[in-house]
């Protein structure tokens, strides 16, 4: 199933019974910016850990943080800001999808209260180079998050 518009942002997802083994579940989880999908390669996405990680009330994704002065700047100002591993920046924007960032890709997001941006970085010779970005309305983003809320729900983790 797609959630989301994939030449803007979305998810790619699918429930995949055969490769499951006793209480976890298992699938298939990209997400999709511009038309480009991460992770790049088919991954084996276990859904009892991803979507708890990725909407937990903790997680930039179900809480983007709202900073109008930020959001303002250009994608490699935003970047040198929350990229930073060493500051608490890093966690407060990242987007915490464990098998994107095993394949090398790390994402964040921000609001400026009534849009989003999403910036997506590949980690090439040691640091985190801007790949893409893109940006929704909160209303495309509210639809996006609430629909993944609902297929968590459906699938009875």
């Amino acid at each position: 199933m797609i959630i989301g518009d994939p030449y803007k942002a979305a998810f790619l997802i699918e429930r995949i019974p055969e490769w499951e083994k006793d209480h976890w579940k298992n699938g298939i989880m990209f997400v999709i910016i511009n038309g480009e999908m991460y992770p790049k390669e088919v991954r084996t996405t276990t859904f009892n850990s991803e979507l708890p990680s990725l909407l937990a009330a903790n997680s930039a994704f179900a809480h983007p943080i709202s900073d109008r002065s930020l959001y303002n700047k250009t994608a490699s100002e935003i970047l040198e800001y929350i990229s930073d591993d060493e500051n608490e920046n890093y966690y407060r924007y990242f987007i915490p999808f464990h098998e994107i960032e095993n394949s090398g890709y790390r994402f964040y997001i921000l609001s400026d209260g009534r849009s989003i941006k999403i910036l997506i970085c590949e980690f090439i010779d040691g640091e985190f180079i801007l790949k893409d970005k893109t940006e929704l309305s909160m209303r495309e983003y509210e639809d996006i998050k609430s629909k993944l809320i609902g297929f968590y729900t459906e699938c009875e983790f």
